[in-house]
């Protein structure tokens, strides 16, 4: 174990099946309160709508990406940063030709079991003691009535 470790010695994730159409690779990194994922969205990407216990907070490095929170949609952008509460209901859409690049933190950790490639930063002798929360919650139901309202409001063409 090793509170450090380089990007190069992650194995990219891929999303987990039945969450969304489209890919999304990920690093996924943890520590006991918190954990932070580097998530690129392919174009097309489209998550369905989950919630679960963490708050996240979110940083756009690269790309564009709509975020639908409940009823509401925010387009962001390089540079932008986005937060979403813990248990709201929210998904993903990646409208544009490039992949969106995010940096994600999750507060307790998101659910770390079962993710290719995840990591621990703990120091050597250091007994781990991660504050995880249960699996998200994942919906299918349609959206669509919501994004096109957005859209609309924004004078966006659905």
């Amino acid at each position: 174990m090793s509170l450090f470790v380089s990007e190069a010695d992650l194995i990219p994730g891929q999303a987990m099946v039945g969450l969304h159409s489209g890919q999304m690779k990920t690093l996924f990194i943890y520590g006991n309160e918190a954990n932070m994922m580097i998530a690129s969205r392919h174009p097309n990407y489209h998550s369905k709508p989950h919630r679960h216990t963490p708050e996240q907070l979110n940083y756009v490095l690269e790309g564009e990406l709509w975020v639908f929170i409940e009823e509401e949609g925010y387009h962001l952008k390089k540079g932008d940063f986005l937060r979403i509460p813990g248990n709201a209901l929210h998904w993903a859409w990646n409208r544009g030709n490039v992949d969106c690049t995010m940096a994600q933190v999750h507060a307790p950790v998101l659910f770390p079991d079962g993710r290719k490639g995840s990591r621990g930063l703990f120091a050597d002798g250091e007994t781990p003691k991660v504050n995880k929360s249960p699996p998200q919650e994942t919906f299918d139901i349609d959206v669509s009535n919501i994004e096109r309202k957005v859209f609309a409001q924004k004078g966006i063409k659905f």
